[in-house]
């Protein structure tokens, strides 16, 4: 049950932030068709960038660490942390791959106009 409320804190939080993203970019669109399309494309963007890594993760990666985890260190402990490191580094890498590969389908925060993008120096008065 924990792991059920753990993935659908983790997917609520993203798809709350997709949302987000998209209803401010679909301001010309009337409220309700704003609030479907936003809802619609917060969709699209968390199966596209987390679909192909959790079904990955579940089916393949999760439960072979956590069947070799135990066997390769001998004790039950020791290797649930391992499987878990290796279970979560292999989910994200797989999110990050799926992210890179289908950037142009995802919902990605740009900043407002009067923000500084990342990365950006704020001009300084003199």
């Amino acid at each position: 049950m924990a792991t059920v409320g753990a993935s659908l804190g983790y997917y609520a939080a993203a798809y709350g932030a997709a949302v987000r993203t998209t209803y401010r970019e679909h301001s010309h669109l009337p409220r309700k068709q704003r609030a479907l399309t936003a809802n619609r494309l917060a969709l699209r963007s968390i199966a596209v960038e987390f679909g192909p890594a959790e079904v990955i993760d579940s089916l393949i990666v999760r439960p072979l660490a956590f069947y070799l985890g135990p066997t390769l260190f001998g004790g039950m402990v020791a290797g649930w942390i391992f499987a878990k490191l290796v279970a979560d580094v292999g989910f994200y890498v797989l999110a990050i791959c799926s992210y890179e590969r289908f950037k142009g389908l995802v919902a990605v925060r740009t900043p407002a106009s009067d923000e500084m993008p990342l990365g950006s120096a704020a001009p300084v008065a003199a």
